[in-house]
């Protein structure tokens, strides 16, 4: 295995474009490193030196790093309560305060603990590219396939919204997770994939499956009954 160091973002581009088949970003590094992850038996370029870790206000916007960790982004009273509650869905403190944004994201999971919320929020990534930086909404680039590498995702420094996680236990894959803000309604489905949309009947738009997390019915239940509930002011959940 050999380990890369890069000096700037766009040199880290470059060495994934370079040698595309046999590396990867390492962060956080919480699935890439384990045993069957998707870095086993590839080389690694370090991005942990390239800055990306912080949380900031510019303006009406709120820029998150995608080196910020899970525990870092549910800490920060910055970030609207509707994510920081996301980012909590990784039930391991050890876990949060390891695994990153940008890692979290880049991975393109389908019980990934943020999309759903990021999505409904109508985040926006700044990313690297061969080409310099560019932007690109994240429900986007979840649909897509891209090496690029995440620099930093913007939303509305008062966003709001509601996000809710439907699983076997806490700790376990998540069956489906829902989220909405604004006219904006998003869903992670276990062994689905994301969908999004501007009306809550998007679940019509997925194909269920049969897994370890529930049946296709299950899920489909889920996802077509979630956008029903409401999160009032007081913090409970009401159908």
């Amino acid at each position: 295995m050999k380990i890369y160091h890069p000096q700037t973002p766009l040199e880290a581009v470059m060495l994934r474009k370079e040698n595309a088949a046999s590396a990867v970003y390492l962060a956080g590094g919480t699935d890439d490193l384990r045993l069957g992850g998707a870095a086993e038996g590839k080389d690694l370029i370090d991005i942990n030196t390239l800055g990306m870790e912080k949380i900031e206000l510019r303006g009406e916007k709120l820029c998150i790093g995608a080196r910020v960790t899970l525990q870092e982004l549910a800490e920060c009273e910055l970030v609207p309560e509707f994510i920081r509650e996301a980012a909590l869905f990784c039930t391991s403190p050890a876990r949060r305060n390891a695994a990153t944004v940008g890692g979290n994201l880049a991975l393109r999971r389908d019980d990934s603990y943020l999309a759903a919320a990021l999505t409904a929020a109508e985040a926006v990534l700044i990313r690297m590219t061969p080409h310099g930086e560019n932007e690109k909404k994240i429900g986007d680039y979840l649909h897509g396939s891209c090496k690029a590498l995440l620099m930093t995702v913007v939303i509305d420094k008062d966003r709001t919204g509601w996000v809710k996680r439907f699983g076997n236990t806490a700790g376990s894959h998540a069956a489906v997770i829902a989220a909405q803000s604004g006219n904006v309604y998003a869903l992670s489905v276990h062994g689905s994939g994301l969908a999004y949309g501007d009306r809550p009947e998007i679940a019509d738009s997925l194909t269920y499956t049969d897994d370890i997390t529930g049946s296709a019915d299950y899920k489909k239940y889920l996802a077509q009954t979630a956008f029903t509930l409401r999160r009032p002011t007081d913090g409970t959940v009401e159908m």
